[in-house]
């Protein structure tokens, strides 16, 4: 009748109701890798390298950070691919995107930065919360955490070997890099009033800057070795970031002989086949001689961001882009050993 209406079903098909976007987990991620079997060759940049998988049972004591810049030492490139994993780099910063069910220190969104062993020149990498530690990003970038790990904290753990302290005197071997930098500025911190840098003259307004209250040019063989002899007997700690680091560098004897006899220390980062196999294998360096290798730790990486910000300094950056560009540049200038401070890719 005309007073009935006719009732219509509409099939869903026909419906016009918004769809739910739906959100994949990515599976890849762009990472610098070593190419071929030993991985002595200039990284590649590639864009499928498998994204790491991370759950919190089977990684109880990781977090998964999305990795926002990632710093490079010459490790990097002097370590085979059997040793250092198929992705480059040490030092990182990112956020975290997931933690392990034992984790209790850390939590998702929190800024950290620190090392990974599975290489940080990658968007995603996971990590140990022993080898991390949280920052603020109100007084730190993610380019400027990146920069500190590796070089701050192997500085800070050689200059407590070196037994830096109030007033002592301290004297750098290549000052002008990364780790001579870092330890400009933590001997600075700790109070050092002597602070000896060998750079060369180019550089010597910029570890002036730093800190030093001495430079001492390594290139000018008379000026240097007037120095050794005049100082013999009167140094605290030599910290010695030259010695072994590829181009025939060999400060290790005179170094020995500025000690202030029966407590200074001679502090080097690298050094001869021998002098690993001696430091490492058979500890019998000799008395007073250390050979550092660096224990990253959640402790350490906290003391550097309270020295640094006691003394009002940031690190010195080289800043890269993440292209395959920016990446060979990046280690033609780490390889170039005429880098000041650090190299830094931002992955953002």
């Amino acid at each position: 009748t005309p007073s009935e209406r006719e009732l219509v079903i509409i099939p869903a098909s026909h419906t016009s109701l918004p769809k739910k976007k739906q959100y994949t987990e990515p599976t890849q991620m762009r990472a610098a890798i070593r190419p071929g079997f030993f991985g002595g060759n200039l990284p590649s940049l590639s864009t499928t390298q498998a994204k790491p998988i991370f759950t919190p049972s089977t990684n109880p004591n990781d977090v998964l950070v999305k990795v926002k810049s990632a710093a490079i030492n010459p490790v990097d490139y002097k370590l085979p691919k059997f040793v250092a994993g198929p992705i480059f780099g040490l030092d990182f910063s990112g956020v975290v995107e997931n933690v392990g069910e034992s984790v209790t220190d850390f939590a998702i969104g929190d800024a950290v930065f620190g090392t990974t062993p599975t290489g940080s020149l990658a968007d995603y990498t996971v990590v140990d919360t022993k080898r991390i530690a949280k920052f603020r990003e109100e007084d730190w970038s993610f380019l400027e955490a990146a920069a500190l790990p590796t070089a701050y904290v192997t500085s800070l753990q050689g200059l407590k070997v070196g037994k830096v302290s109030e007033g002592s005197s301290v004297l750098i071997i290549g000052a002008s890099g990364g780790c001579g930098l870092a330890a400009v500025h933590l001997a600075k911190a700790m109070g050092a009033d002597r602070i000896i840098a060998i750079c060369s003259g180019k550089n010597a307004q910029l570890v002036t800057e730093a800190g030093a209250t001495e430079v001492v040019y390594y290139n000018r063989n008379e000026t240097l070795q007037a120095f050794f002899d005049e100082n013999e007997g009167k140094i605290q700690c030599v910290y010695d970031a030259a010695t072994g680091s590829g181009r025939g560098e060999e400060y290790t004897e005179t170094s020995m002989s500025l000690l202030i006899p029966d407590s200074g220390e001679y502090v080097q980062l690298n050094g001869s086949t021998s002098v690993w196999v001696k430091g490492l294998m058979l500890k019998r360096l000799a008395q007073h001689q250390h050979l550092i290798v660096t224990d990253m730790n959640t402790a350490d990486l906290e003391e550097v961001l309270l020295s640094l910000k006691e003394i009002n300094v940031k690190p010195l950056m080289n800043v890269m882009p993440f292209t395959e560009e920016g990446i060979k540049e990046g280690f033609d200038l780490l390889k170039s050993r005429r880098t000041k401070g650090k190299i830094v890719f931002d992955l953002s």
